[in-house]
């Protein structure tokens, strides 16, 4: 069962504007690449994000991107030592305030997922946890690496699983943190403008039990599925300077002709209808990913609030981004008892997730 959600954002918060008219800077080419960028963040449905990186910021007094007013392009060694720093200043702060808020030993955590696709380094943010937290130097740990946005509810299913093993009085904790922003791409390429408008950093932390006297969402049901000739669509090479995406204009097409309807497939195989969900964590891709879901699935906008809020506040965070929408619900919504909640999320590929969740 799904106990509670923390989040934890960088201290640099971008609006949208204002990274449009950095991007131009940084991104020589023609009128037609400015003009590209405009439409991109006008369409976009983001107001501002959260950035590791302070080069946006009014008057930064350091930038990473920029070195005595020259832009530069930091090489992926460099940009790997930044992900290190900010993953775990970011995780330890998202599994601090879940611990404390929730009043959690963590001697009492028995199996640690961690999760991320912008970066890594060895040994792993999780040993730090571990050392940061006290958390048993024996717990059992699973590693879910550059699965993308998908990513956090493959976590869920491998939560799924560790829950039917796990010790009376013993939690699970999930851990995601992403940090997209120290993967700036300057080639006037459609996919680097997408990516550089949708994309941010942020860290989520979950907390899963098994106690009778806790309160949450069950997990019901997970499923995974693969759509066939979509490995252009989306994914992402390592450069030599930094990670460079794929991201395919057809991606908002495929999900609403291919995806949806395998989506609703995939629900009457748990044995519901997409009218007896009463509540949607779906993940904010972008705006075009949004509304090819909502289309598909014949939803009301009130059932879009939650994932458009966290696409207007935060933006694409990757795999942390439905555990934002999914604390979204919690905080603001009332979850009544066997009120059915389903996650989706979309991975490399076209990949898709599915986690099927029931209040208690």
């Amino acid at each position: 069962m799904l106990i509670n959600i923390s989040t934890a954002s960088p201290p640099y918060k971008v609006f949208q504007k204002k990274a449009a008219e950095e991007l131009k800077k940084r991104m020589v080419g023609t009128d037609a690449v400015g003009r590209l960028i405009d439409i991109a963040s006008n369409y976009s449905g983001i107001d501002s994000r959260y950035f590791v990186i302070p080069d946006a910021e009014e008057n930064p007094s350091s930038k990473f991107y920029s070195d005595n007013e020259n832009y530069i392009k930091p090489d992926t060694k460099t940009r790997m030592k930044e992900y290190e720093t900010w993953s775990k200043k970011l995780t330890f702060a998202a599994t601090d305030e879940l611990l404390n808020i929730n009043k959690i030993n963590p001697e009492s955590i028995e199996r640690l997922i961690t999760i991320s696709c912008t970066g890594f380094y060895a040994p792993n943010y999780d040993y730090y946890l571990i050392e940061r937290f006290n958390i048993p130097h024996n717990v059992k740990r699973t590693h879910i690496g550059f699965m993308g946005c998908a990513a956090a509810l493959i976590g869920f299913n491998s939560a799924l699983e560790a829950l039917s093993t796990l010790s009376p009085g013993k939690n699970i904790l999930l851990v995601t943190t992403e940090i997209c922003s120290i993967h700036l791409q300057t080639e006037p390429t459609k996919d680097n403008i997408m990516a550089n408008l949708i994309f941010a950093d942020g860290a989520a932390a979950a907390l899963f039990s098994n106690s009778p006297d806790k309160k949450g969402l069950k997990i019901i049901n997970t499923a995974s599925y693969l759509f066939d000739g979509s490995s252009g669509s989306m994914g992402w090479e390592i450069g030599n300077f930094g990670f460079e995406m794929i991201l395919s204009s057809d991606l908002p097409k495929l999900i609403l002709e291919y995806a949806m309807p395998r989506l609703k497939s995939i629900l009457a195989g748990f044995g519901v209808k997409k009218e007896d969900i009463n509540h949607w964590a779906l993940h904010p891709g972008g705006r075009a990913i949004l509304d090819s879901i909502q289309k598909g699935l014949e939803l009301p906008d009130v059932m879009m609030v939650p994932s458009r809020s966290v696409l207007k506040n935060y933006g694409n965070m990757s795999s942390a981004s439905i555990l934002f929408v999914l604390k979204e619900i919690l905080n603001t919504t009332v979850i009544e008892k066997d009120d059915l909640c389903c996650a989706v999320a979309f991975g490399p590929g076209l990949t898709m997730e599915v986690v099927l969740l029931k209040g208690t």
